[in-house]
């Protein structure tokens, strides 16, 4: 049996004999459920939960509505959200961090990495702070359909629209409706959050889900008193810290704004069992994690826990101010109109982001900077809103952790992990405005900005192609290498950063591959360098693969292995130019054979 909801607009004034049960309600603030006089009185799910005006009085044993529109509605995000990132599936080469999770898959991974269990090697870290969640969940994915940009890519697309819909549940549980459905919409449709999730090469899709999911499932458990959300939302939160140490940025972030914000709740949940429950649900999550630190004593705060100074963390401000309003990848991912030779655009989504282009203008920023900062100014209207408090102490706290930590807070890929909760504050500012049209037109004109700025990114990677270590070059790459037999080489050394985990990953393991650049990235090698020069010299069968001049990471390698090559009689023989799709030379594959007399 279901139950039936009847709304009221104002429970104070339906009868004098509910005003008893308003005050009843009112003093079980921490309970979803009260019962009187037969009828079951529910307080409405909102940020400001000591007030029942509306309540809903939900009577038993009668059937619920099912409202088809208002489900396909609340689906609306998350379908938008993968129609945009399928657009974007097919044209950024997978770029070398982006394939880094394939390596405890097809490469050999350091012993220090892995556990020994019956007489086989369980790689537990891809590197001192990345897990092998990703991993594990690919390697289903690979066995059944292969590697291919849609393979690699399209799950993570999955998890992203994923992320949209239970944000949206996240929201509209906790604040209402309409705030969820404009939080929802701004993530959607976000150019950062739908670039670094499509592309993950942060990795940051897995992380966006789990913290997501983690919240919603402790929201329910606050509201039900349901063990098993308590469980779910603490696992989901160890999952995150295995996944990526990083997230501990988050972890801080949700510590300090729940106990600023919901600290007389947290203290009425400190039970034993409780906390026992959550610290052995969380534990569980992050075992491999913990397994790895305690064999390898604490490697991970280690070599990776270093921190700036007060001066070197507020210049990683602007790059914030870059994640929100959409900005801070173009050049980084889309190529400028000024990288010839633009090429026309083949893909009927390049073609109708060109034609957009062409009648409304380029579009390089949504905004969302500005709207922030309104959002800010309208504090006398969501000053209550905890919901708003709690969104604004994550991101100051998560932001200054990541800012104060060397080598870190000042990329994308990093700034993007205080996502979605920018969205959150913004919906729920808009929403607390006494003005109800405000709202649907807001979010109305937030999402078309966003869009624009969307189909700029769309365009440019149409005509102009992809920027850096994405170039679309990668993806005819690996068909240039055969698989044994057919391959008539022993090794094939890689002599620059940005190809080696992308051809393990479509060729899954199958080629005979070695980093090979080291020896060449300074002009005094060691001796233990000069002895890999030697070797991989001698192998007149060993096949070369490395960037043009132009597009070398390490700069210089290309010519320091040639210069060594001079000194022992051998010169480059170019077997294959690599072209991206505007016909730009990126790579070349060559052996090294003795020079003509």
């Amino acid at each position: 049996m279901s139950l039936k909801i009847i709304r009221f607009a104002r429970f104070r004034r339906v009868a004098p004999a509910f005003r008893a049960a308003d005050s009843f309600v009112t003093s079980m603030r921490q309970r979803r459920f009260a019962h009187f006089a037969g009828v079951t009185l529910v307080m409405t799910v909102t940020d400001d939960i000591l007030l029942v005006d509306p309540v809903k009085i939900l009577i038993r044993f009668c059937p619920a509505v099912t409202n088809l529109s208002t489900r396909l509605e609340n689906l609306t995000p998350s379908a938008l959200f993968l129609l945009l990132g399928a657009a974007l599936v097919p044209y950024a080469g997978v770029q070398n961090d982006e394939a880094l999770f394939a390596a405890p898959l097809y490469e050999q991974n350091s012993k220090q990495f892995c556990i020994g269990i019956f007489h086989r090697k369980i790689p537990l870290m891809v590197m001192t702070y990345v897990g092998t969640l990703k991993s594990l969940i690919y390697l289903p994915i690979l066995h059944f359909f292969g590697s291919s940009v849609w393979s690699i890519r399209l799950p993570m697309v999955l998890a992203g629209a994923l992320t949209v819909l239970i944000f949206y549940k996240l929201i509209a549980e906790s604040v209402g409706r309409p705030a969820g459905l404009a939080a929802a919409f701004f993530l959607a449709c976000d150019p950062t959050f739908l670039l670094t999730d499509t592309y993950d090469w942060g990795p940051v899709a897995l992380e966006h889900l789990l913290l997501v999911t983690g919240c919603f499932c402790l929201l329910r458990f606050a509201r039900s008193c349901s063990m098993r959300y308590l469980a779910a939302g603490f696992f989901f939160l160890g999952l995150a810290l295995w996944n990526k140490a990083i997230f501990v940025w988050a972890l801080s972030g949700l510590g300090v704004a729940g106990v600023v914000v919901f600290h007389r709740q947290l203290v009425k949940f400190a039970r034993p069992r409780v906390i026992a429950v959550a610290l052995s649900t969380f534990l569980v999550g992050a075992l491999p994690f913990l397994i790895y630190n305690v064999r390898q004593r604490n490697a991970t705060l280690g070599q990776n826990a270093h921190f700036d100074t007060a001066k070197m963390a507020l210049r990683k401000a602007p790059m914030m101010d870059w994640t929100i309003n959409g900005y801070g990848l173009f050049g980084f991912l889309a190529r400028g109109d000024w990288d010839d030779p633009p090429k026309p655009p083949h893909r009927i989504q390049g073609r109708l982001a060109t034609w957009i282009g062409q009648y409304l203008g380029h579009h390089f920023h949504n905004g969302f900077d500005y709207i922030f900062l309104f959002c800010l100014a309208c504090a006398p209207w969501w000053w209550r809103r905890r919901s708003a408090w709690f969104a604004l102490i994550f991101i100051a706290v998560t932001w200054a952790a990541m800012s104060f930590s060397r080598d870190a807070g000042g990329s994308i890929h990093h700034t993007v992990l205080v996502w979605p909760f920018p969205q959150m504050f913004m919906a729920v500012a808009l929403a607390s405005l006494p003005w109800r049209p405000l709202l649907p037109a807001a979010a109305t004109a937030m999402v078309a900005m966003n869009l624009l700025v969307v189909n700029q990114y769309i365009a440019q990677f149409a005509r102009n192609g992809v920027a850096g270590n994405f170039d679309d070059a990668l993806l005819a790459l690996p068909a240039a290498f055969p698989d044994p037999p057919q391959l008539d080489a022993e090794h094939i050394f890689v002599v620059d950063w940005g190809m080696l985990n992308t051809l393990a990953l479509y060729h899954q393991g199958r080629l005979p591959l070695f980093v090979g650049d080291p020896p060449f990235t300074s002009d005094t090698p060691s001796a233990a360098d000069l002895r890999d020069i030697d070797f991989m010299m001698k192998d007149r069968h060993a096949l070369f693969l490395g960037h043009l001049p132009k597009y070398e990471v390490n700069r210089g390698v290309g010519e320091r292995l040639m210069k060594d090559a001079a000194e022992r009689g051998l010169e480059k023989q170019v077997l294959r130019t690599i072209y991206d799709s505007n016909g730009r030379a990126v790579f070349e594959i060559f052996r090294l054979k003795p020079k003509a007399t």
